[in-house]
This record gives C-alpha cells, structure tokens and sequence, in this order.
C-alpha cells in the first residue's frame, strides 16, 4: 500500500504492499478489547494478543517489515506499553515516506462474515505532539480484492471503558492524537475498493467488501511525518453486534461426486480392478526439466559435466532460449537452421523441446533482428544484472511500429512452421522485456532513481524520481498476444504473467502461464506471500481455474533449486543467506496451489546429490502434472464382438494437455495379432479432488476390429508423436501395476465368443 496525496492508496506493479494483517487462532487473551465491546453485545475474538512472542526476533518472524522505500525504515518488535506483550513499530530512518508491515490471514480462516468490523488495541506516544495518520487496507481473496478506508468515513474510539467517541478520517486515515491509548473499532461498511486497481479512478472501484474472503489487513504510515511517533498496538481481532451474530458461519460441505457408472454391456466377470503402481518421473511433458545447455553463465558452477555422466534426475523435456536475430533476417524472411538443429538434438534423446525467443537477454549479445537496426530502431543501453560484463544487450524500444511488427510476422511463421510438431512440448510466448519474460524492472515507472550511493533522488519538488517504464504499451502487448493465439492451434502456449487491465485479459486467451520464481515469489498474501507474487497476480486477474484447460510451468529459482531439497518439507531455508531478504516457500503448497506441470530446474541434474536430498527431489519432480491411472476396465466378448471399456482417473495434479491418440491391441501368446486405434481423447481429465473424483470412462465397441474365437490379452497405450522419427522417445506410462515398459498397459484377459 502506497500512500500518495490525501488518504489515496496507491500500487503500481511490482510495488510491495504494506500488510498489518491478523491471523485466526492466535493468542486466547480477551483483555480490552474483549471486555469493552463484549459490554456493546458482542462476543469478538482476540486474533493475536501477542503473547507467544518471546523476542522481538521471534516477532519479526511473523510481522514483517516487508516493503520501505528505506530499507530497515521501521524497527519491528515487542512492547509493553499495555502492560502485556504489544506489536511495536519504531520509526529509524526519518527520510522514507512509506513503511509495509505484512502478516496475512490464512485462507482457511478468512471468514468474518459475522462481525461487524475490525478492532485493536492503539497506542499513540509522541514525542513532538504529533498526531497519527494510520491507513488501513482490507485484502480479499477476490480479483481487484483490495480494499482501503473511505476517505470521508468514520472510527470510533475509546480511551475508557465503555465510553465511544466517533472520529472522522483523514482523507482515507484513522486520525488519532498524540498520547491516545485506547480501543479502535472499524465497521465494514467503512472500506471501499481501492482505487489504486482501477487507474486511480473511484467511480470504477465500487465492488463491495465481501467479509467472507479475507486474506488479510494493512495498515501503513509516513515514517518522515511520524519520525517521533512509536505505535503500540494488540489484542487485534473482530467485533460484533446483536446484529451482527457474532459468529463465524462455517462452510456448507461440499457434496461427494460418484465416479463413473459402468457401461450398460459390462459383466461382472468382464469387470477388473487394476493395481496401482507409481508412474515413472520422466512420463513426457512434465516434471523438472535441464536447459539444453546451461553454459558458463549458468548460476551452478559445478557438475557442468552433468550429460557425461548417467543423469541423477529423469527427464523428458528440455528447455533452451533462442534469439530472434538467429532465426528472423528480415520483416517476412527466415533461417531456421540453427532453430531447427537444437530441437532435433533434443528429440534424438526422445524429448519434446521448451522454448523461448528473446530479443533482450542482459549480459548476451542482443538478440535484435539486424534488419531492425539497421532500419533505425532505437535501444538503450543498461548495466543491471551484469549486462555487459561478458557481452552486451541493449533494450529496444518496444513500442516501435517496425518491431511490433516484427513480432506479428515472426508469430505467424513460427505457428505455420511448428504448430503441432512432435519435437516441440510448450512455447514461452517470451520476445517482451528482460529474458522475454514480460518486464523490464527496475524500468517499470515505479522504482527510484538512486545516486551512486543508494540514495534515493528527489525533484525540485521534493519528490522521489523514478526510472522510466520501458514496457510496452498494453495495445502493443495485445498485439502480441493475439498474433501468438492465432498462429497456434495445437502446440500449447503459455506466457509470463497473469494481466487483466482495461485492454486485454489474459484469462481471455488460450494461454497458460510459467512462474520464473517458482516456490519463492508464488504465494498470495493469504498464505504468507505478497499480492504481487504469482498467485497473488492470478487471483487479481480473475484466472484462479485456468489449469484446467490450459497449462501451467515456471522455474525454480536457481539460488534454491539444490538447497531446498535438504528440507522436509522441500523449502529454501537459510537465515545466513536469505535471498532478498527472504527465505522459500513450501513446495508442495505452491505445487498444489498452482498446479504446475513442469518446471526449469537445472541444479538437480548439474550438481551431484544424493540420499535423502535426492530422493527428495525425485518426488518433487514426480508430483508435477498428471499421473493418470485405469483404475477399471470393462472387457467383453460374448457375443463374438470385442468390446472394451477403460475408467481413467487423474491422480496427479494437472490434466494432461495433448489429445495424443490411444491405440488398442489384442494379443495371443505374448505378441500382438491386432493393433488398431480409438478416438479416446485423452487429455483434460481434471485431478481428483476433496470432492470425489473426476474419473472418466472411455469405450470401444463398434470400432474394434473382429478377432477369432479364442482368448485374448487387452493391452492399450497413448502414443507419443514423437515415436514417427524417434523410436526412442519417452513412453507415455500409466500409474498401474500391469504398465509395461515398451508403453502397453494391460488391461486383461478375454475370451471372444462366436
């Protein structure tokens, strides 16, 4: 939360907000809070009382000072100024405007649809006389769920017992005196949708707060016009009233779904239940994944060996980057030579290709069509992330007519050329921004212009100076996007960021997404991360269910891709290295959540590991993506006609994302007498879930072709395209004991009547 003018929130991508948020099933203490507004007839919770803090470290752990444009601006610790434990925010650089404090609510507990409002315990010392100007904001868990205090609304506020007095905002501002000490009680009906997420325009932010998503609270201030003032605050927690109930209202259970019903034909002696046996790490399109080549300036500088040596991490896709100079000679003319050798020396080890194009690779020689140069397009020359220590980039600009172009030229040949190639698993839509991937922080608009020194610099004004933004426009952005969707029917497309702005959607595209900071920037505020991290952008663009049909990868980031595995659960954890100043997040969770099916990985196959740590990594690649599983079959032949039918459930956490065609065999003696193959689309069968299942059962009656009479063993398989130029490529394998190693899983024995 950015505070800019009078009581107007305000966030641009990129920018951390600040979070003051509470957390359900805290401490058990009722004190003020409880006795004061149990006597207005209400029956709150304390949600935090701050007694299980032993230390002021133990605090920080869980209240952070998570954004300043000062860093260490607040002090965060314990207090006493209640006479029990408080939150105690101390101002220490008087220079920083803003200051971000953040502790989310749990998703589970975010429900506080029986309370009136918000209240805590405020303490105000100051030194100077000096009043206090505190903004608060309410998340939910909603797209565009942010939601601050009204600028012309209302508080109220009791210094004794019993006694309240309704105060009025400061422009959008809890205004309390210097010396208060006393409760504060917020109703609901005193936030509205924070501008901030609709062009700073309020007319178009008028969605209603909705009490049952909470994911968590934020309070925030100006240190520099607070640099005497040291804020007390505890027994944070909700307030209700005889209206209100007071009670939280429990979530209706969901109803229990019932698989498939068997096929009207099926016989009880025809009817099998098949073995579960965990499918392979390397099943084709999913799991962790080694760039092509990592080069020398890969992050891991040991192990660079790694393809001389058996692999330690099965694999079935590789990933490389390529530059669009290599492949785009002029706006309508192509070389697909050096593109074309790199996926067949991926498919010759029978894996699919992960790619990306980019014109702006910092510390690479720019990859700019020389066409575009030569024709005048204008770069800029930059030394973050180490550009120009080796070689040298230079970002375009991206809004340039030719360039745009250029890139609708370039989607469409690469959609006439590859769309549907056997050799190719996903495309990264790439060629915006650093490395492709859709941003070029620090120019964003936001970030501070710094000195030599770090320090921040200021205008005639006093105002802070802030680098250009570089990016495109969201028209040219669209653009993009459009000419990528067009020229791609079949190949499977994914891109950098969820967007929902007033130009385009993302959601609206059949484009999935790929988070490059994968179990570190991927949680929302509502499970301990920031609303800019990946799912936090998810939830804002309304696209929380795009998984189900459209697909999911990332990265791991490389400083935590062979530490976290020394953790159970699998997480970067190290408080003498933090990175950013934070540690990981919890790979399983962000697993689950975001249901990722593949992920850049390459420490796991370059530095050598083993025992626990790698057998660690191993499941972590396993559990990406679907495992699916026949969990029955239906087989019959009485009447002298095959009929087969196959129940497929989806054990993994992704549905696979390819219609590869199923084929079917009958074998006699071990060898197979007939092979044919069924329309059985195989992809999309969604995960089970906490609900049931989403089994889906397939049949083939009429299609089969006529056997003799005689016993028979039903086998199928989903084939892999890239079996037409490799016999090598990686089998597609089912989680079923009876799953043979050449691919064919058996589904049982039948006997053919005439």
């Amino acid at each position: 939360m950015r505070k800019t003018g009078k009581g107007m929130f305000f966030k641009k991508s990129g920018a951390v907000a600040l979070a003051l948020a509470i957390v359900l099933g805290g401490g058990a203490g009722m004190g003020r809070l409880a006795a004061d507004a149990a006597a207005a007839g209400g029956a709150p919770p304390v949600i935090d009382d701050y007694e299980s803090y032993a230390d002021d470290a133990a605090m920080q752990a869980s209240w952070k000072l998570d954004w300043s444009d000062k860093a260490g601006s607040v002090a965060v610790g314990l207090g006493q100024a209640s006479g029990n434990h408080t939150l105690k925010l101390t101002v220490k650089d008087a220079t920083a405007t803003w200051a971000n404090i953040l502790h989310p609510i749990a998703e589970a507990n975010g429900n506080a649809s029986g309370y009136e409002g918000i209240a805590f315990w405020l303490n105000n010392e100051a030194t100077d006389g000096k009043p206090l100007d505190l903004g608060m904001e309410a998340k939910t868990g909603i797209a565009n769920g942010a939601f601050n205090l009204k600028s012309d609304g209302t508080a109220q506020v009791s210094r004794t017992a019993g006694n309240w007095e309704t105060v009025k905002f400061n422009g959008g501002s809890l205004h309390v005196e210097a010396g208060f000490k006393g409760l504060v009680r917020i109703g609901w009906d005193q936030f509205n949708q924070a501008s901030w997420q609709c062009g700073g325009d309020q007319t178009k932010c008028s969605a209603k707060l909705d009490t049952g998503k909470l994911t968590g609270y934020q309070f925030g201030f100006n240190p520099s016009a607070h640099a005497n003032n040291v804020i007390q605050i505890d027994d944070i927690g909700f307030y209700g009233t005889a209206s209100g109930g007071g009670a939280i209202v429990p979530d209706k259970p969901k109803p229990v779904k019932a698989g498939p019903k068997a096929p009207s034909w099926a016989t009880a002696a025809g009817t099998r239940k098949l073995a579960y046996k965990q499918a392979p790490i390397d099943n084709p399109l999913k799991g962790f994944m080694p760039f092509l080549d990592a080069g020398k300036e890969g992050f891991y500088k040991i192990g660079d060996d790694w393809r001389d040596r058996p692999s330690q991490m099965p694999y079935s896709m590789e990933f490389f980057y390529e530059p669009l100079s290599e492949v785009m000679k002029g706006p309508n003319k192509f070389d697909w030579s050096h593109f074309d050798k790199q996926l067949n020396e991926i498919a010759s080890r029978g894996h699919q290709a992960v790619f990306r194009f980019y014109v702006d690779y910092p510390n690479k020689p720019s990859g700019i069509p020389k066409y575009l140069l030569d024709g005048g397009l204008q770069t800029r020359e930059y030394a973050d992330f180490d550009n120009g220590k080796e070689a040298k980039s230079v970002s375009p600009n991206w809004d340039d007519p030719n360039l745009i172009s250029a890139f609708e030229n370039f989607s469409a040949a690469l959609g006439k050329r590859y769309d549907g190639d056997p050799r190719v698993g996903f495309i990264m839509i790439g060629l915006i921004g650093f490395w492709g991937e859709w941003h070029t922080w620090p120019y964003d608009g936001w970030t501070p212009k710094t000195d030599d020194k770090g320090n921040e610099l200021k205008d005639e004004k006093g105002e802070t100076v802030r680098l250009a933004n570089w990016m495109p426009s969201e028209a040219n952005q669209k653009r993009v996007l459009d000419a990528m969707d067009k020229a791609f029917n079949h190949t499977r497309l994914i891109v950098r960021y969820p967007i929902a702005n007033d130009t385009f959607k993302t959601k609206n595209y059949d484009i999935g997404y790929h988070d490059d900071s994968f179990a570190f920037q991927t949680l929302p505020l509502s499970m301990g991360g920031q609303d800019w991290h990946f799912w936090g952008r998810t939830i804002t663009a309304g696209d929380t269910e795009f998984w189900k049909t459209r697909p999911m990868g990332g990265e791991m980031r490389p400083e935590i891709q062979v530490p976290m595995w020394n953790n159970d659960p699998p997480k970067y954890y190290d408080p003498a290295k933090p990175i950013d100043g934070a540690q990981g997040e919890d790979f399983y969770t962000a697993v689950n959540l975001t249901h990722a099916s593949f992920m850049m990985n390459q420490g796991v196959f370059q530095v050598p590991m083993s025992g626990v740590p790698l057998k660690r990594a191993k499941e972590g690649s396993r559990s990406l993506g679907y495992e699916y599983r026949v969990a029955k079959t239906y087989l019959d032949g009485a009447s002298g006609k095959l009929k087969v039918g196959a129940e497929i459930e989806n054990l993994g956490v992704a549905p696979f994302y390819y219609d590869w065609q199923v084929e079917l065999a009958a074998k006699s003696g071990g060898k197979i007498v007939k092979k044919w193959s069924v329309n059985w689309k195989i992809g999309g069968i969604l995960p089970n879930d906490s609900s049931g299942v989403n089994s889906v059962l397939f049949q083939s009656t009429a299609q089969n072709p006529k056997l003799a009479k005689g016993s028979y063993e039903i086998a199928m398989r989903v084939v892999n395209p890239l079996e037409k130029s490799n016999a090598k490529a990686v089998k597609f394998m089912f989680a079923n004991a009876s799953q043979n190693a050449n691919g064919w899983l058996s589904l049982g024995q039948v006997k053919i009547a005439k």
